[in-house]
């Protein structure tokens, strides 16, 4: 079975081989507990999540348990990086910020959180319809899977008439209807993810331990699949060229949620 984090690991490494290993020192860690809802079209966000920081930041959806080390600081990340954690992925992903990289498009917004979301929602929205596009597909009958719900989202894609399923782990909406989408279980993801056209997933699908097997899904069912990540956003070039993730939407720190500039980078494979 395939094995993301290790495959990421071991190019993080092989990489980073050249460059200066000040670089890779660990010189921040934060955890953020947080509960956002831009607009009312929106889901109200509930989570937290921890930041690593070298010369570059990374970021990881973590527990909410989860505790600051502080004896991480002033060690070489690389070090770090044995098995999978929210640790472990926020310090890959500071180390991915240092690796050179090619985005496709780049994307900068601008202003307050409210206005940010629906930018951030088209943005992922057509990424789908250009990938959609190139399939030849007809939205009437072109089902389309977000896993993860991102009620903007939702709402832009009935809008366009595409089929629309949604799925999540989050117990307060499981069931309930969202822009006329029931929210299934989480646990029904990979059948929704077998049975649609696209499959638009979230970057924290690598801390939950799912997206081995969304992309294994995806392969064998020729399902096409669109990530957009604050999780590991600095993983998106590798996620296309190596992984075979076909568009990933990549939202670096600090987020769209915070007022000020927000990067959002796109990679295609």
């Amino acid at each position: 079975m395939l094995d993301i984090f290790e495959i990421l690991k071991e190019q993080a490494i092989k990489k980073t081989a050249h460059l200066p290993d000040e670089a890779f020192t660990i010189r921040g860690l934060w955890k953020v507990d947080l509960a956002f809802r831009p607009n009312p079209d929106e889901r109200t966000f509930r989570y937290n999540f921890l930041v690593a920081q070298t010369m570059g930041q990374g970021s990881c959806y973590c527990d909410k348990e989860l505790q600051i080390n502080e004896g991480l600081l002033g060690r070489d990340s690389r070090e770090i990086i044995s098995e999978m954690s929210c640790y472990e992925i926020a310090i890959l992903d500071s180390i991915y910020a240092s690796i050179p990289r090619s985005p496709a498009e780049v994307h900068e917004l601008r202003g307050n959180s409210v206005e940010k979301a629906v930018t951030r929602g088209a943005i992922i929205v057509d990424e789908v319809e250009r990938l959609l596009k190139r399939m030849g597909a007809v939205p009437e009958e072109t089902t389309i899977v977000n896993v993860g719900v991102v009620g903007n989202l939702l709402k832009a894609l009935r809008e366009k008439r595409y089929n629309v399923v949604a799925t999540d782990l989050d117990s307060k909406i499981i069931g309930t209807s969202i822009h006329g989408v029931t929210v299934q279980d989480g646990a029904r993801t990979y059948q929704a993810v077998r049975d649609a056209d696209v499959a638009v997933i979230t970057g924290m699908t690598l801390t939950t331990d799912a997206l081995n097997d969304i992309v294994h899904v995806c392969r064998e069912n020729q399902t096409r699949l669109v990530m957009f990540a604050e999780t590991g956003a600095n993983f998106g070039d590798e996620y296309c060229r190596t992984i075979g993730v076909d568009v990933v939407v990549s939202e670096p720190f600090p987020f769209y949620i915070f007022q000020g500039v927000t990067t959002i980078e796109i990679y295609r494979r």
